[in-house]
């Protein structure tokens, strides 16, 4: 409702102050007339039409001294005002401002029917792969970015392929406005961590179960994004440094492998998955060794989760699995999709 009155605000406000001020001259002129000259309603009417009409005076004309000047302040105030209201109505109708409108209309009716969707904040060199990825995958987003140049950029490149909001994403009505109540995922990768932390706290106040994937420039502020609620952090400078000491200390690279599995054309429809164990699965209490998922399912269990969100990688035969781990594996869709439905079986 608030979206629809902001829209009729644009209209009143492009369209109903230059009709308002010629329908106001056209009273003026009309009462003038019969207070002035003492003319009819009919005749004050007909004097006032061929006026406007510069088509010239007939048997009706001002006949006071007072009627007169009347006449030539009206021509001239209606002149004035005509070319006001005609430059107003031309530029909503040419200038694309009606087609703004009915666009403003349009997003705020596809915002309101979004369920499940991506919010990522800021269209930077990160903010930049993310949305690409996502729209690859065909994944609903909503992009929102602050800065004019980027917001060109976008509208240049995408046009209809997202919504774009140019909009500050530290604002809790933004966020609102992008349906975080109904997302699914909020990606923050802003300029600084003060912005991604700020717009972590207002995601989590305003919606506890989003997952939120924030990026941390600086190695001191982790622990503050989890306090904040933050799901997922990714610190660049912990990945390189993870991957250095990787290259440096093994034969094997596990970054390397993400790579040439990403580049071979037999390996495209693989992929990394991450499934969460729920009440009920007969996986609960198991040690990897009695799940059988590989046997089961085809997978490559690269690790998982705890509760906790600490990352166990390479897990062990032994190794039990609980309710509410997330199991890292590597495989397709539909051996990942056969190990959610095991993961959810009651």
């Amino acid at each position: 409702m608030k979206k629809q009155m902001k829209i009729r605000t644009l209209l009143l406000r492009e369209l109903f102050l230059p009709l308002m001020a010629l329908f106001l001259i056209f009273i003026i002129g009309f009462l003038g007339y019969i207070f002035i000259e003492h003319l009819s309603p009919l005749k004050s009417l007909y004097l006032l039409v061929i006026t406007f009409a510069t088509i010239g005076f007939g048997d009706i004309v001002p006949k006071t001294t007072e009627g007169r000047i009347f006449t030539i302040m009206l021509v001239i105030s209606g002149f004035t005002i005509g070319l006001y209201a005609i430059g107003k109505i031309s530029a909503f109708f040419v200038d694309g401002e009606l087609f703004k409108l009915l666009k403003i209309r349009k997003m705020n009716k596809t915002l309101e029917s979004l369920k499940d969707h991506y919010i990522v904040c800021g269209y930077g060199k990160t903010g930049k792969h993310v949305l690409e990825e996502l729209l690859e995958r065909g994944m609903d987003v909503v992009m929102i970015e602050s800065d004019p140049a980027r917001n060109e950029k976008l509208r240049e490149l995408y046009d209809k392929k997202f919504i774009h909001l140019d909009a500050d994403a530290t604002d809790d009505q933004v966020l609102k406005h992008a349906g975080i109540e109904r997302a699914k995922f909020l990606i923050s990768v802003l300029s600084t961590d003060a912005e991604n932390l700020f717009v972590t706290l207002s995601a989590k106040d305003i919606n506890k179960n989003i997952k939120v994937i924030t990026r941390v420039a600086e190695g001191n502020t982790p622990d503050k994004f989890k306090k904040a609620g933050a799901d997922f952090i990714v610190s660049p400078i912990e990945i390189a440094t993870d991957r250095i000491v990787s290259i440096a200390t093994t034969s094997t690279d596990f970054f390397s492998f993400v790579e040439f599995a990403g580049g071979r054309e037999e390996l495209k429809e693989y992929k990394f998955g991450l499934v969460k164990i729920h009440a009920g699965s007969d996986l609960i209490n198991k040690t990897y060794r009695d799940a059988n998922i590989p046997q089961r399912t085809n997978l490559v269990v690269i690790g998982y989760y705890t509760s906790d969100n600490e990352l166990q990688v390479n897990p062990k035969a032994d190794n039990v699995i609980r309710l509410d781990d997330k199991l890292l594996v590597f495989g397709n869709d539909d051996q990942i999709r056969d190990l959610k439905k095991i993961a959810k079986q009651k």
